[in-house]
């Protein structure tokens, strides 16, 4: 029997004055191989995860380690570092000011193809290089309103972001990535040959070039041909079949050979983006299309080029997806889809979720598988600090429950009052899930916080049940949470609560968590 190697995860992400966290005490973010999700308001650090992340697990850093410096902290250049520590693995990788895990050593003694290829750098962290995404708002905004009032032109986002790393066979059945056939159309032109005269053989750096884009079209067009499917299932599952995307077009590079040689370039690099919505055929889907819809076809398209361009990695094989606050542009009804994207297409990606918003947070803790995701929020330190520390908490998914089992344990305790209001926590925060996984619509409030918990409960009474659910059983659920929430957890909620018994309490625990086993089975 073959043993399958299990795959490779990230165990520990470490930052030492790093942005946010200033030094030198390290703070430890631990995933232990799980996927992330984190809640970070706003000024707290959260994106420094991204930062950290994004550099590490990067060929070429974009800034230079001392740029994350934290400014405040008055630590020396050399406190600054970014650690990883892989499951199974006790050693941490490093990225110090001395080097970069991805950067080569060519001191380093090189005893086969293996070592040569790294050459000093740690092999899995590059590895993991070539085909992470660390996907942030503005790199969705490239897709449609970098463009302005212009068509859209995705072809240095294809090239550089999307299929950056497609595999091609050329010929003589070598395999490049899309961004080795760039290089060599990009070194062949810098010579900028002259076209030949009538009746001139060519000469050889002129056929160089041509051969090179030649070679570049046939492997762009087969990147694009094995994008597009992704994009179109993906779209259709964020939101559903209104938008719907054409095949890429792109007619190719060529060169054009000028007279003066400052004429001589590559031209074609277009890549348009066709889209209808509802049969219609906007010329500039940024100017059409409405938020929600542009950061979904955005989405669709960068999380397409992942699942385009990985099938052939290898089953222990590191590939790590980092999004921070993409899902700033979707509503909550077009974010919970992102999930169950997540969940059905990257299975094994190891997943990291930033978020500033924190209904979104909670909601997304109770939809998210326990054994597979770890939570964690964090907080603004103390303002007056010189340096302030951000105060890092990891805390429970699923938080209706985790509220549920504060109440059993205090309730064990004797703590009835306590047992009861945590219980009503999680009775509220249960009715707003049960409300968003069921699609219910409410009247608009701007703080969806404003609305009683009655409001909730009354659109779950007259909820018509779907699949496996039994009209019956939902009724009887509903029933019962209204009886005791004007009897237990109401009265419990308010100072000089009366005496209410012990069992009482116990039947409010059992009637809320009915409830929320019947929700998800939606």
């Amino acid at each position: 029997m073959t043993v399958q190697p299990k795959p490779l995860r990230i165990k520990r992400l470490t930052l030492t004055d790093f942005r946010a966290f200033p030094g030198p005490a390290p703070v430890y973010f631990d995933l232990d191989g799980k996927n992330l999700l984190v809640y970070g308001e706003n000024g707290s650090g959260k994106s420094s995860i991204f930062h950290a992340l994004r550099e590490f697990f990067s060929l070429k850093p974009v800034q230079p380690l001392d740029h994350y410096r934290n400014v405040f902290s008055g630590q020396p250049e050399g406190v600054c570092k970014v650690g990883v520590e892989y499951v199974g693995d006790a050693a941490i990788v490093e990225w110090s000011a001395d080097k970069h895990p991805c950067e080569y050593d060519f001191s380093t003694q090189v005893t086969g193809w293996y070592d040569y290829f790294f050459r000093g750098s740690d092999s899995r962290t590059r590895s993991v290089a070539m085909r992470c995404a660390c996907l942030d708002y503005r790199a969705l905004l490239d897709t449609n309103y970098l463009h302005g009032d212009g068509d859209i032109n995705l072809f240095d986002i294809a090239l550089k972001r999307l299929l950056a790393d497609y595999p091609i066979t050329v010929a003589g059945g070598q395999q490049k990535s899309l961004s080795q056939l760039w290089a060599s159309v990009e070194a062949a032109s810098q010579i900028k040959p002259s076209a030949p005269k009538a009746g001139a053989t060519p000469s050889a750096e002129f056929q160089n070039v041509l051969a090179a884009c030649a070679e570049f079209n046939s492997g762009f067009r087969q990147a694009l041909d094995a994008l597009h499917p992704h994009v179109g299932v993906l779209l259709g599952e964020l939101i559903g079949a209104d938008v719907v995307v054409a095949p890429f077009s792109f007619t190719g590079l060529n060169y054009s050979a000028g007279r003066l040689k400052r004429d001589r370039e590559v031209v074609g690099r277009e890549l348009k983006l066709d889209i209808s919505f509802r049969n219609h055929s906007p010329s500039r889907p940024q100017d059409f299309l409405n938020e929600a819809r542009l950061s979904a076809l955005a989405l669709a398209i960068y999380l397409a080029g992942r699942l385009a361009c990985t099938p052939t990695a290898t089953q222990d094989a590191l590939k790590l997806l980092v999004l921070d606050d993409v899902l700033i542009g979707l509503d909550h009804s077009n974010r919970l889809p992102v999930l169950d994207v997540l969940h059905t297409h990257f299975p094994d990606w190891q997943v990291v979720l930033l978020t500033h918003d924190k209904t979104w947070f909670d909601l997304a803790r109770e939809r998210l598988p326990k054994n597979d995701w770890g939570c964690c929020e964090i907080y603004e330190g103390d303002p007056a600090a010189t340096a302030p520390m951000p105060i890092v908490r990891p805390v429970m998914n699923k938080p209706a429950r985790a509220l549920l089992q504060k109440a059993s344990d205090l309730l064990t305790l004797g703590y009835v009052e306590a047992a009861a209001n945590y219980a009503r926590q999680a009775f509220e925060l249960g009715l707003r899930v049960a409300c968003e996984l069921i699609k219910i619509k409410l009247i608009y409030r701007q703080d969806p916080m404003d609305h009683k918990a009655q409001v909730y409960l009354d659109a779950l009474k007259s909820w018509q049940v779907t699949g496996s659910l039994k009209q019956a059983d939902w009724d009887a659920a509903i029933h019962r949470l209204e009886l005791l929430k004007n009897v237990v957890m109401n009265p419990y909620s308010h100072p000089s609560s009366p005496n209410i018994p012990k069992q009482e309490v116990t039947d409010a625990i059992v009637a809320v968590t009915a409830f929320l086993d019947l929700a998800a089975k939606k």
